[in-house]
Parts: C-alpha cells; sequence; structure tokens
C-alpha cells in the first residue's frame, strides 16, 4: 500500500497579526535591538551597592546572578535546539537521496517504505529544509506512483472551470511571490528596461509576451514609455495564454491603465500554446524536401508558406513594417510553448527587434537522479530566500510554496518538466537563441542599475547580483536563480 502524504493548509490566524503584513515583519526583526531591551528593564530602579545587585539580606542569589543563569541556561538550550535541527536537516537530506535512489533503480517498494519517516521529520509549516523535504517527499510519491501504473503525464484539468480555477491560483500566488520577494521584480525590471532602450526613437511598438498571466509586468512598462519626450503612437501587445476569460480580462486591467496614461493601446488575446500555432510551417516544410525535385510543385510550396507566414502574423497581430519585441518568463509550472522547434521557428520567422527571456538556472531534463539533486539544491535555496525575514506561519509564505514551488517540484521530479514527450526540449534558450540566428544584447548598462537600486531600495539580504557576459544573474548567496537575457536577429 502506498504511504500517503497530505499538505494542509495553514493554521488560521488572527488577522490583526502581525505575520499577515511580511514587509512590516521584516523590518521589525531588522530594526529591534533584542540584545539591551531586557537589560533595560532588569536594571531600572536598582542603584550601585543595592542589596540585589551584591545579594539578597537572606543570603539568596542576586536578581543579576539569576538573570545570568537563565540566560546562560537559554544559550544552552538555542544551541541544543540548533544541533537538533542540523541532525534533523541531515537526516532528512539522507532519506531524500536515498528514495531518489531507490525510485532511480526502479526499487519502488524501498523507496515508499521511507516517505512515512520523511513525512514525520518534514513539515510545509516547519524550517526551510523541513519544507523543503514536504515537497520533496510529495513529488517522490507522484513519481513512484506513476512508474507503478507507467504513465509521466503530469495533471491535466478535464473542465474549463478547473483549468481557470486552477490558473486563477497560480497568479494570486505570483503577486503574494512578488510582495516577498525580489524575483518577479528583478525579471519585470530588467526586462522592461531593455525594451525600453530597444525602443529608442521608436513611434509604434507590439510586444507579444509568451505567456502573459495577469500582466504584471506591462504597467511598469507604460509608465516609462509615457515619460518619453517622443510620445508612442501606438502600443500593441499579444497576450498569449491558456484561458481565453484570463486573457480578456488581463487585456481589460491593461487597456484601462494605459488610458490613464494617455497611451493609445491594443491588446491581442491568443489563446494556446505559442509552438503550436505554426505545426502546419512544419508540415509545408517537409513537403518542400520531399517535392525538391519537382519546380513546379515547389512554386506553389512556397507560394503556401508565404501564405502561411502571412496567416500567422495575423493571428498574433503582427502589422508590416511594426517593431516587434518577444518577451518570455521562464517557468516550470506548465509547458508554455508546446513544441520548441516551432516556437524557434516562429522567432525566425518574426525576426523581432528584441526578444528578452528570464529563465531559472535550473534544468528539468537528463537523468532521474541528476534531475532531482540539481532540483533538491536549487529549491532548498530558494525556500531558505523566500523564507528568509519571514515567520514560518506567514500565508503569503505558504501560498507561494504550496502553488508555485510545489507544483514546480512536482513537474520536475515526478513527470520530468512540465511535460514528458519525445520531443527534446530546450534546457537553455539563451545559449539555443544563438545559434539558430540571435545575438546577444548586453544588460550591463541600465538594466543592471536598475536591478541593483532594486535590490537596494527593500529589506532583503542575502540575494546577489551578477553581471556574466552581458546577462544578469539574480541569485541566493552562491547559488544563481534566474537569468535575464536579451537577444536580437542577426539576419
Amino acid at each position: 500500500m502506498l504511504q500517503s502524504l497530505h499538505l494542509q493548509p495553514p493554521p488560521p490566524t488572527n488577522s490583526s497579526s502581525p505575520i499577515m503584513n511580511t514587509n512590516t515583519s521584516k523590518r521589525t526583526i531588522n530594526n529591534n535591538n533584542n540584545n539591551f531591551a531586557g537589560e533595560n528593564i532588569d536594571f531600572s530602579g536598582a542603584g550601585a551597592g543595592s542589596g540585589d545587585v551584591v545579594g539578597g539580606g537572606d543570603g539568596s542569589p542576586s536578581r543579576s546572578c539569576k538573570r545570568r543563569n537563565i540566560e546562560e541556561s537559554n544559550d544552552d538550550d538555542d544551541q541544543l535546539t540548533t544541533v537538533e535541527a542540523e541532525s534533523s536537516g541531515l537526516r532528512l537530506l539522507g532519506l531524500l537521496l536515498q528514495c531518489a535512489e531507490c525510485v532511480a533503480v526502479d526499487n519502488l517498494d524501498h523507496a515508499n517504505n521511507l516517505l512515512p519517516e520523511i513525512s514525520e521529520l518534514s513539515s510545509p509549516f516547519g524550517s526551510s529544509p523541513e519544507r523543503v523535504a514536504a515537497y520533496f517527499a510529495e513529488a517522490l510519491q507522484a513519481r513512484i506512483i506513476s512508474s507503478y501504473i507507467g504513465t509521466y503525464t503530469p495533471l491535466t484539468f478535464k473542465t474549463k472551470t478547473l483549468a481557470l480555477a486552477q490558473n486563477q491560483k497560480i497568479c494570486n500566488a505570483l503577486q503574494s511571490y512578488n510582495s516577498i520577494s525580489p524575483s518577479i521584480k528583478f525579471s519585470h525590471f530588467t526586462a522592461n528596461q531593455a525594451i525600453f532602450q530597444a525602443l529608442e526613437g521608436e513611434e509604434t511598438v507590439h510586444i507579444i509576451d509568451l505567456d502573459i498571466m495577469q500582466g504584471l509586468q506591462w504597467p511598469g512598462l507604460f509608465h516609462i514609455l509615457a515619460s518619453r519626450p517622443r510620445k508612442i503612437k501606438s502600443l500593441r501587445i499579444t497576450g498569449v495564454g491558456s484561458s481565453i476569460e484570463l486573457l480578456n480580462a488581463t487585456g481589460r486591467r491593461l487597456h484601462d491603465f494605459a488610458n490613464s496614461l494617455g497611451l493609445p493601446f491594443e491588446f491581442v488575446p491568443l489563446e494556446g500554446k505559442i509552438g503550436n500555432i505554426c505545426s502546419d510551417l512544419n508540415n509545408i516544410s517537409s513537403d518542400l524536401n520531399n517535392l525538391h525535385n519537382n519546380m513546379n510543385n515547389l512554386n506553389n510550396m512556397s507560394t503556401d508558406l508565404n501564405n502561411m507566414n502571412n496567416n500567422l502574423m495575423n493571428k498574433l497581430g503582427v502589422r508590416s513594417g511594426e517593431p516587434v519585441v518577444v518577451h518570455w518568463m521562464h517557468h516550470c509550472l506548465y509547458d508554455v510553448t508546446g513544441s520548441d522547434y516551432e516556437t524557434l521557428r516562429l522567432l525566425n520567422v518574426l525576426k523581432p527587434k528584441l526578444i528578452t527571456i528570464i529563465e531559472q538556472d535550473l534544468s528539468h531534463g537528463g537523468s532521474f537522479l541528476g534531475r532531482f539533486v540539481e532540483a533538491l539544491h536549487y529549491y532548498s535555496a530558494l525556500f531558505d530566500a523566500v523564507g528568509d525575514g519571514i515567520e514560518p506561519e506567514n500565508v503569503e509564505r505558504y501560498t507561494v510554496e504550496q502553488q508555485l514551488f510545489g507544483c514546480e517540484i512536482k513537474n520536475i521530479v515526478a513527470v520530468g518538466g512540465p511535460k514528458r514527450t519525445g520531443e527534446v526540449k530546450v534546457e537553455k534558450w539563451g545559449e539555443e537563441l544563438g545559434r539558430v540566428g540571435f545575438g546577444p544584447v548586453s544588460l550591463a548598462g541600465n538594466p543592471a542599475s536598475q536591478a541593483s537600486l532594486l535590490l537596494g531600495m527593500f529589506p532583503w539580504r542575502g540575494y546577489t547580483l551578477v553581471e556574466e557576459n552581458g546577462c544578469l544573474k539574480l541569485g541566493w548567496k552562491d547559488l544563481s536563480l534566474l537569468t535575464a537575457s536579451a537577444w536580437r536577429s542577426l539576419n
């Protein structure tokens, strides 16, 4: 019988509790001087030579001695707790790796027998290592079940209502993530600054967002575009997503915001995966190869290909002579592109003025065990970063970890990336673009300055910003989490 692991929602909290306000809570932790507060109270009213300082009149220990004994006892307790936590963390790490090794060699029964102890030592409301272990244990259980039944397909929603509800949960979790971490702000600020620079002198622009969600990034760009001396005459966004209802809602919000700034704005919703809309191009390309010895047919097929390109441009809402910018913020929540091969083909057809990509520094391919170890290292750092200075019971923290990180961990461990198909998925989009006719655009100037300013504006500690070969890398201590890069067509 498979062991059952359940991640329960966080316990209800009082609405007046400070843990609901993560920024205030963090400032309190940073500004509060715990070392001296108690001493000021204890020594108030005690004069030099007082019996309370030297000793009690009845020969009992002084309050000073009592306080020192209590402090020493507390220090011993803290040290003991730290040692126990470290021991528990090491035990959890060993169990997780042992379980993953069993899964890798199809010793599923032994792997399943390790899950109860992992579940007992882990908790989605405990320390960062305990929280990470809870979600990896859930992913391992899903992997074991899928291995038993012989399928690795990620969870799909059979009805549009369920899919819409799940998309809404993800969007809400991303808003929480944006409020407690610099990761999303870094992605938005960096890409927006690169786009703003690329549009210098342009009066029209068309942005294609391959996974627009709620469009949280674009109001920031609207602001800086509206501040330009040379006004934009046409601002258009094609938003790609899985739900036409959410796309239309996003379009209305962006339209209202653009109107408030006096920007002429048009939104084009496109439901589906960007790599799937040009699959017909691949069929025509195959026919071209098969008919290379028949000139008449070749000419006909070339005409059809041009027509298909025009239809593709119409579907994306692209107009002739209009500068195009393509943006994508990578994640492992679900498959965004569909066919990566067709996505690359589409980018070559579009020849955009700029492509901006935010990628996780994490592989979701390769062998199961290698993928597991890399993901465990990555998400251990990510959980540590998100939990820095935030109480374990914080609702926003739990929401982010459950709805975002937990979902990604399950996709990577239980499925092998956002989807598992016969097609080889692109591991590093930046590197792939460099091989198919695109050249890098350095982010070392204003984008780097904006990102550095962002990290300095908020009370986040431990985050690092590194410029490497024109790319910007946001990290937590010694581990890179995200890489922002920009590319332009060389043709």
